[in-house]
């Protein structure tokens, strides 16, 4: 018995053990996110004067800057990021995708695969059949009645059989998705569709997806990272609040547009709770929402938002009160050339983070109220349900008064979750900007 036990033992101690996985190579990886920087900060540039605006400077960002950013401790006046804070960038050219996902001490994981722009579009449009969220759209968005031609949806089979890799695999691979299990604050910078995306819907593991263990923004570009921004004060935001609900929407023969019996209750819940008048119906006028929105601390409007892929600044527009549809439509184009304010934006509209999807990003009224200063915005990635985004907007300013939007935003959708939990209709908004 004994000799027997020495053999084993012997055998175990010949086994030579497993090799660990080889480090990353730092200095290579720190050089190819250089190089996909670089391209991300000229695609900004283009994106700029796409839009017709001046573009700020903006200096070649490296995975050490991205990592000081997270880490800087600004003063009372500028918050910085609180602990736990990832960035998440996406570099996509070509069919090559690559996947930073960046902390303070710099890069905590990695990951590249093959994905054509044509796959990457199909997987993020079969992941929306599943949802069915064309569905809420045919019974509550406006509809084109015109003569010119509205873009055409995505025509794809839900049936088909060239079904590749979901999208959630594609975007969150298992190696970002374990380095994910720590990260309390997400940050994702990426263009095209991909920013289109419900990522807080996306599975983090078996049982959890990525709302429940972090706050999710969509970040305009890397160099936005760095940016100035107001220290977010809770309650007292409210103070400054101008909320617009169901205006009522000049006939016009372009457009059937369908009533909001759900916004107007929502923006008077909103306002009451606030201490603050709404605009609401014939008074929620588009000369009179602009007269106050230049003052107010906080936007909010729950009203019809329409996107156009081919006219992102003249087609992607707020349909709000007014004598006829050119002085009551508020575009996206009019916004940004607006000097704004206010702290927060929630536009509670259809599509209103939709537009045009360019490689640095979106054009559209969400990225537009971004340009005139407001530094977050809420935005909605499909057309929204009255009842569940009644209940999610109601929960949302409870918990803004205590958290910054984007905490706010993740607790609103958890509690929506466990009353509606399809993600259709707790999971088309998401953040624009940064969790400070």
């Amino acid at each position: 018995m004994i000799r027997l036990l020495a053999l084993l033992l012997l055998l175990l101690f010949a086994v030579p053990a497993r090799a660990a996985p080889p480090a990353p190579d730092t200095a290579a990886l720190e050089a190819r996110f250089a190089g996909d920087a670089a391209r991300h900060v000229r695609d900004l540039y283009d994106l700029y004067s796409k839009r017709g605006v001046t573009s700020p400077k903006m200096s070649d960002a490296t995975i050490a800057d991205v990592a000081a950013y997270l880490a800087e401790q600004r003063d009372d006046s500028s918050p910085g990021y609180p602990e736990g804070s990832a960035v998440l960038f996406y570099a996509h050219q070509g069919d090559r995708l690559a996947i930073y996902l960046i902390g303070r001490q710099g890069i905590i994981a990695f990951h590249e695969t093959r994905v054509t722009p044509e796959d990457l579009r199909a997987a993020s449009a079969y992941y929306r059949i599943d949802l069915d969220v064309d569905g809420i759209a045919r019974s509550r968005a406006p509809v084109w009645t015109g003569k010119g031609a509205q873009p055409p949806a995505p025509v794809v089979s839900a049936s088909s059989a060239d079904r590749k890799t979901p999208i959630t695999d594609i975007l969150l691979p298992p190696a970002i998705r374990t380095a994910l299990l720590d990260v309390r604050h997400l940050v994702i910078v990426a263009g095209g569709v991909i920013a289109t995306n419900p990522f807080a819907a996306f599975p983090l593991t078996d049982t959890e997806q990525l709302v429940d263990r972090m706050s999710l923004t969509v970040s305009a570009g890397l160099f936005d990272l760095d940016q100035m921004i107001r220290p977010w004060r809770g309650k007292s935001e409210f103070a400054g609040l101008l909320v617009v609900g169901d205006p009522r929407v000049p006939a016009s023969p372009d457009w059937r547009v369908p009533p909001l019996p759900g916004a107007a209750k929502e923006a008077r819940m909103l306002a009451e709770r606030a201490g603050v008048p709404a605009l609401i119906g014939a008074e929620a006028t588009k000369a009179a929402v602009m007269d106050q929105m230049s003052s107010a601390g906080m936007l909010y409007f729950a009203a019809h938002g329409v996107s156009n892929p081919r006219s992102p600044l003249d087609g992607g527009y707020l349909m709000l009160a007014g004598p006829s549809p050119a002085e009551a439509f508020l575009a996206a184009g009019e916004v940004q050339q607006m000097d704004l304010s206010a702290d927060l934006a929630v536009l509670s509209a259809c599509k209103s983070g939709l537009g045009f999807a360019h490689d640095a990003g979106v054009i559209g009224l969400a990225r537009a109220f971004q340009k005139a200063g407001v530094p977050r915005v809420v935005m909605s990635l499909w057309s929204v349900s009255d009842e569940a985004t009644l209940y999610l907007m109601d929960r949302f300013q409870l918990h803004a008064m205590d958290h910054v939007p984007a905490e706010a935003l993740r607790l609103a959708m958890l509690d929506t979750r466990k009353i509606h939990p399809d993600p259709a209709l707790w999971a088309p908004f998401t953040m624009f900007g940064t969790p400070r």
